[in-house]
């Protein structure tokens, strides 16, 4: 896969990821509900439980007995008039599965996508120190201004998943481009803490680099540390 098919990969794993960690903080406590009893000739249900299940008239979905992974019926899902792959749906929580065990299910995958971007930022870091000619200073306020803008940053997309800022339910246009513009102004910020410690030839060297200080903050903090992945 190349370096743009690694990169997409590890942000959509990072949206589910989020998506994750916001129905940890919504996820309801189960209603019991009383089921009339059925005609002793019906079949009787399966250990399966909840994957069983089908509304009137409706096929349930196939399973997979390699893979486990319920098959799609054919039925496009459809978000905000905008059709997801079927294969994409792998990705999200499967029926019946609960938030710990999708948790460790995509961890690896997440890693998997990650490390690429992190070794190349690493080393893109890196050789950015040997052509600037950074001192220690000026490294401490580098990593400095990339600690506090991740620290602000997951603040503040905590805090729109806790306060519902994000529910599906009632979220508006609007309030994704509130969240992007707060999240691209602390990205701002970081970049404008790190040039104003660099002279004027380190800018002008820094202008041509490939460094980039929104590329580093996407990938190179530990963001998965926030839902308990190590």
């Amino acid at each position: 896969m190349t370096i743009v098919g690694w990169r997409r990969s590890a942000l959509v794993l990072g949206a589910l990821c989020a998506m994750m960690q916001w129905r940890a903080c919504h996820r309801r406590a189960p209603v019991a509900v009383a089921v009339p009893c059925e005609d002793s000739r019906s079949e009787p249900r399966t250990a399966r439980g909840d994957r069983d299940w089908a509304a009137p008239g409706e096929a349930p979905a196939e399973e997979d007995p390699d893979e486990g992974v319920p098959k799609s019926n054919g039925e496009a899902l459809s978000m905000w008039g905008v059709q997801v792959p079927s294969w994409l749906l792998w990705f999200a929580p499967h029926p019946g599965e609960g938030l710990m065990d999708y948790r460790d299910r995509m961890a690896p995958l997440a890693k998997a996508a990650i490390a690429p971007q992190r070794s190349r930022v690493s080393r893109s870091r890196d050789d950015l120190v040997q052509k600037l000619g950074l001192d220690s200073g000026q490294q401490r306020e580098l990593d400095a201004a990339v600690s506090e803008a991740a620290s602000l940053i997951q603040d503040r997309v905590m805090n729109a998943a806790l306060s519902g800022e994000l529910m599906p339910s009632r979220l508006k246009p609007m309030a994704g481009v509130r969240l992007a513009r707060d999240v691209l102004d602390l990205v701002d910020k970081a970049d404008h803490r790190f040039s104003s410690v660099l002279r004027g030839d380190q800018q002008a060297s820094l202008a041509k680099h490939p460094f980039d200080m929104a590329d580093y903050l996407l990938f190179s903090p530990r963001w998965e540390q926030a839902i308990g992945v190590q």
